[in-house]
């Protein structure tokens, strides 16, 4: 009888430490996943790639002030590029696919560098984030772009100058994310 009393009175204790326990190994698991601890800090870009491109481009980014950003941008641009062509021959133009191919390959690479050198590549973060977005802007700006050439309609134009705008603004929030933060994928769906 007293037994069951001292562990009716422990349980609520108990209870505590464990939930306090439970917390603090999530709140540590998190920490540990945001630290930035690159791989490989030290690396440089003809480990990943050999392309005089990507040479030219480490070579330029390294020398600004921000090197990290500056590498963010340069993946960014070639994945713009890639996008565009994706969109381009989807509408039926031939010989994109060797341009396609070279950005596709470019940006993969530099994306393997940023993780590697600064850690900063995550599944779901300000890459993955601007690319799933940014492709139905692009698709949208591609068409209209052709409705205007089409038809030279001025309400195509306008529209598909807002599409750069939105696209503007979507590269600088990629360029400002943190590291290593996820983003909720983004619904279009039309429900």
């Amino acid at each position: 009888m007293y037994a069951d009393n001292v562990l009716r009175e422990l349980f609520p204790l108990l209870t505590a430490l464990t939930a306090a326990a439970v917390v603090y190994a999530m709140r540590e698991q998190r920490r540990r996943r945001m630290q930035i601890a690159p791989p490989r800090p030290d690396i440089a870009m003809r480990e990943v790639s050999d392309t005089p491109a990507l040479l030219e481009i480490e070579r330029a980014c390294l020398a600004t002030d921000d090197p990290r950003v500056a590498f963010r941008r340069a993946a960014i641009e070639n994945a713009v590029a890639a996008l565009y062509l994706e969109t381009i021959a989807e509408c039926g133009v031939e010989n994109t696919g060797e341009m396609l191919r070279a950005h596709t390959q470019a940006w993969q690479a530099l994306r393997e560098y940023l993780r590697l050198r600064y850690d900063d590549a995550v599944p779901d973060d300000w890459f993955d984030h601007f690319t799933r977005v940014a492709r139905p802007y692009i698709r949208e700006k591609v068409r209209l772009t052709r409705e205007f050439a089409l038809h030279l309609d001025e309400g195509a134009e306008r529209y598909a100058r807002i599409y750069d705008e939105l696209l503007q603004e979507l590269l600088q929030e990629a360029l400002a994310a943190p590291q290593k933060k996820s983003f909720v994928p983004p619904d279009f769906s039309h429900s």
